[in-house]
């Protein structure tokens, strides 16, 4: 939503606020994800967090990256793959 919102948009400011907001309600609403990390994590460090940027890629962006990968094929693409595999139409070589 925030990236077609910021496409959708003809000023900065609209683009901004399009990109902040569903990134924003997504960290309120609790989810974890990579995205949400890239906005929190600089924030708070311009707001006088006490870690580094190294702390933020090792002890957060490498494992929610690699969280939302495997989450991401195991539980949507294998699960998609599986329960239409035998429903898709045959393909005929010419």
């Amino acid at each position: 939503m925030g990236v077609v919102g910021a496409m959708i948009s003809t000023s900065v400011s609209g683009k901004v606020i399009a990109m902040w907001m569903p990134i924003m309600l997504f960290f309120f609403m609790g989810f974890e994800h990579s995205v949400v990390n890239m906005f929190l994590f600089p924030s708070a460090m311009i707001m006088g967090g006490d870690f580094s940027v190294m702390d933020y890629m090792l002890w957060n962006e490498i494992p929610t990256a690699l969280g939302n990968l495997v989450g991401g094929l195991a539980f949507t693409g294998l699960t998609l793959y599986t329960t239409h595999v035998r429903t898709a139409p045959k393909r005929t070589v010419y």
